[in-house]
């Protein structure tokens, strides 16, 4: 074979293999609503999914109206689409020191159960919008985006939610949202100051984010409850949204789904060798 022809077989290969390599799965869609659609990176069309069908890092994910959808990633982590949804996959990863998981709203409501492995230092999960980036340390969060006011809203479910503007890098000007607490942010501007829900607003978030294994609504506590865990800090009581409740868990029952092929989310990749 000529040196041209060798030549020509590697890049080909390299070709090939390039898109394969960049296929890393970092989750599995624990259940779907209605219809729900991923873009794969490298693309040229939606693929409709099904439970148990693999997510991909990069991927663009959204639901149809009517229709909600239920991610469990490697890191235990659980992301819930609303009805008219639309998320990015940037970043997923299993925490470490300095690690980061990254998702981009681009329009509609998600709710966010952020595992406890972000508890370590350094680690951090983040939903980002156009306006606005809602990071959490282990927790959960509902993040809604409304392209026509170009205004995010947070509310804070579990322990704190911090959430800072596009336009504040540093975070100087971000609020803490206690459990029951919202914020707005609208394009080039900073959070409102931290409110307490009204109740109404609060079920029917929780309703739209709802979806085979989280808790009903009714199942909330009442204003009481939330007047009580309206001061709880990072490590102390749960909030309105208590484990094994509103944030979908437990992960033991998420990974027991039998989805036709038999796939389950994929198992955390194994730690980095300690350096010497």
């Amino acid at each position: 074979m000529s040196k041209t022809l060798v030549v020509a077989a590697a890049l080909l290969a390299v070709a090939v293999g390039a898109p394969a390599a960049a296929q890393e799965e970092v989750g599995a869609v624990a259940a779907v609503v209605g219809t729900a659609e991923a873009l794969h990176p490298g693309a040229t069309g939606w693929a409709a999914l099904a439970a148990g069908a693999p997510v991909l890092l990069g991927d663009q994910l959204r639901t149809g109206a009517a229709s909600k959808l239920k991610v469990l990633f490697r890191d235990d982590s659980v992301l819930t689409l609303a009805p008219n949804a639309q998320l990015t996959v940037n970043e997923q990863v299993v925490p470490t020191a300095g690690g980061a998981s990254r998702f981009s709203l681009t329009v509609g409501t998600v709710r966010a159960v952020v595992s406890e492995q972000y508890g370590r230092a350094g680690a951090r999960f983040e939903v980002e919008t156009p306006t606005a980036v809602a990071g959490v340390r282990g927790t959960s969060f509902i993040a809604q985006y409304d392209a026509s006011l170009e205004e995010t809203t947070v509310v804070g479910l579990e322990d704190v939610t911090n959430v800072r503007s596009k336009v504040d890098a540093t975070g100087r000007r971000a609020v803490d949202l206690k459990p029951g607490e919202v914020t707005r942010v609208r394009r080039g501007a900073y959070p409102l100051r931290p409110q307490l829900l009204p109740e109404d607003q609060l079920r029917s978030l929780t309703a739209a984010t709802e979806a085979a294994g989280g808790a009903p609504a009714s199942e909330l506590p009442g204003p009481r409850a939330r007047d009580r865990s309206a001061g709880a800090t990072p490590g102390g009581v749960r909030g309105i949204n208590p484990e094994g409740r509103a944030i979908d868990q437990p992960i033991e029952k998420l990974r027991q789904i039998e989805p036709e092929g038999g796939r389950r989310p994929p198992p955390p990749p194994p730690p980095p060798p300690p350096r010497r």
